[in-house]
């Protein structure tokens, strides 16, 4: 996909991280033929060391024509969890876009 960009920060990249990322990419580029750009971000917040728990956070940017850009940042325990919510935040916001007509 040459509009995704993925940066992975701290945390370790995994082809099942990796698959789903893609899948939940696929969905938004598709309803979403005018975006130049898409970056997810996924960072590491607390690890087990510290915590006791992995808390991340996934941050994903859908770059628009005309300064429309999105974002949606989710943190959590669950890093496809996070994935899945965020997508549903950027299509929600696509969609609001597209029904305004700035789109």
């Amino acid at each position: 996909m040459d509009k995704l960009q993925i940066i992975w920060g701290d945390l370790e990249r995994t082809e099942a991280i990796e698959s789903h990322i893609f899948e939940r990419a696929e969905k938004i580029l598709s309803f979403s033929p005018k975006a130049t750009n898409l970056v997810v971000n996924l960072k590491t917040i607390n690890n087990t060391a510290s915590a006791g728990v992995n808390t991340f956070a996934v941050n994903v940017e859908l770059r628009l024509p005309n300064h429309q850009d999105v974002r949606a940042e989710k943190t959590g325990e669950d890093v496809y969890r996070l994935m899945t919510d965020a997508q549903h935040a950027i299509l929600t916001q696509v969609k609001s876009k597209k029904e305004q007509h700035l789109i």
